[in-house]
């Protein structure tokens, strides 16, 4: 069911703006932490994982091409599991809220964190600068949300240009090093080989925030699975790249592999200690356009919830100003982001936590993906192919356990709730027959 014209975003994203929002949404915290966190999960075979990944993500992207060919909305997977399951969709969505709540600002958490140590902070006062920096970041992204797509669009599109060749650059400057790698460190284990995937799956998520902004793509058909399949490659290319070069220079027990390990990797080419100002410049500049097109995707799912019914209508989330821009639904996810700061700054929750029961949450909603995809497959060979990609999504049930009750518990929400978040006739109706 398409929006009354008064409340509808509107088509300004071309092939190439399509191609940068993927790479930038995608390219981010995942670049500048988890190599190493992987290293340390996995030993010598983290490489491995990360192409573990890369193949299994493969068939699941092909999938979400396909559907966000078919039904381009606002929704993003929630739009694609209400053309299958309806009475999922609204489960869906707010898990979707859920797990950018928690991701997002872990974003920003990981590039403040990198800031932080570049400029050679005291310990002292790191915690409160880190939570300080990671808050102006996430403003920034926010701030060029709320200033209408066409501004985020063309910051999107120069700073991922600029960004992209600046990561080519360090992961080239590591291949004479690549002699260096021991795949035996750590005494590497399958366990390990699973765990260090299932981490580094945060890395290789952000499509599914693509999908949301296809309501606003100028010929989605064409242009949606164009731009997954050239950010897929540009992306896989760089993880392994700069995973690489931290197995080739940063040792297995330096104190940086867990914070800033490709801070690190730098400072190995450079010969020594890198100016703080560069590395600030630099990391600013991945984190800012990866939240630029996180917290653009994000308010757009926000607007869909409001735009459905699926919110109480005196929050206004599903309106548009004259622009079109849902800067109701921007502010509503400020104030969500601003409680996981928070939480996190006052000891809640740890920076490793959001980024798992992140990363875990996208695996679910792929997952979902796959499932709609089998289910409104238009011939046996898509549905096994779909059916293969939820297989490969199951290989890592295992690795989350028990963070899959926040999951749970966010996907119910709103139907215990449903006196509280109760949809007018028409969001009802239209939350019966799918977008």
């Amino acid at each position: 069911m398409s929006a009354p014209d008064a409340n509808a975003l509107r088509p300004t994203i071309s092939l190439f703006g399509a191609v940068t929002l993927a790479i930038g949404i995608v390219v981010g915290a995942g670049m500048l932490a988890l190599p190493g966190l992987v290293y340390q999960q996995a030993g010598g075979w983290a490489l491995w994982s990360w192409c573990l990944d890369a193949v299994v993500v493969a068939p699941l992207l092909v999938v979400f091409a396909s559907l966000g060919r078919r039904f381009p909305s606002a929704g993003g997977v929630s739009g694609f599991v209400a053309e299958a399951f309806p009475w999922a969709a609204i489960g869906t969505s707010y898990l979707l809220l859920g797990t950018f709540a928690l991701g997002i600002p872990a974003i920003a958490l990981t590039g403040a964190t990198y800031i932080v140590q570049g400029l050679g902070t005291d310990s002292a006062t790191a915690p409160a600068l880190t939570a300080a920096v990671g808050a102006v970041l996430l403003g920034t992204g926010l701030l060029a949300t709320w200033a209408g797509a066409k501004f985020a669009g063309r910051l999107q599109d120069i700073v991922v240009m600029v960004l992209a060749g600046c990561l080519i650059a360090v992961a080239l400057g590591a291949v004479p090093h690549w002699g260096a790698i021991d795949f035996r460190a750590g005494s590497p284990s399958l366990s390990g080989l699973w765990g260090g995937a299932a981490l580094a799956f945060f890395a290789f998520t952000g499509w599914e925030m693509l999908a949301f902004t296809a309501e606003e793509f100028k010929n989605p058909k064409r242009d949606f699975p164009i731009a997954v399949v050239l950010s897929f490659v540009v992306v896989t290319g760089l993880y392994l790249g700069i995973s690489a070069a931290v197995q080739a220079l940063v040792p297995l027990d330096s104190p940086q592999l867990a914070g800033a390990p490709f801070l690190a990797v730098v400072e190995n080419l450079a010969g020594g200690r890198v100016p703080g100002v560069a590395v600030a410049v630099l990391v600013t500049g991945i984190i800012v356009v990866n939240l630029n097109g996180a917290c653009w995707a994000a308010s757009r799912l926000l607007f869909d919830i409001g735009r459905r019914g699926w919110a109480p209508a005196s929050l206004r989330l599903g309106t548009v100003n004259g622009s079109g821009t849902p800067r109701a639904a921007v502010g509503g996810m400020a104030l969500i982001f601003g409680s996981v700061l928070v939480a996190q700054a006052v000891g809640i929750v740890s920076l490793e936590t959001l980024l798992m029961t992140a990363g875990q949450n996208f695996f679910l909603l792929y997952l979902a993906s796959g499932a709609v995809y089998v289910a409104l497959g238009r011939s046996a060979a898509s549905r096994i192919f779909g059916g293969l990609a939820v297989m490969g999504c199951l290989l890592f049930a295992k690795a989350y356990g028990w963070g899959l009750v926040y999951a749970v518990i966010v996907f119910s929400v709103p139907y215990l709730a449903k006196r509280i978040f109760r949809p007018s006739r028409t969001a009802g109706a239209d939350a019966s027959t799918g977008p």
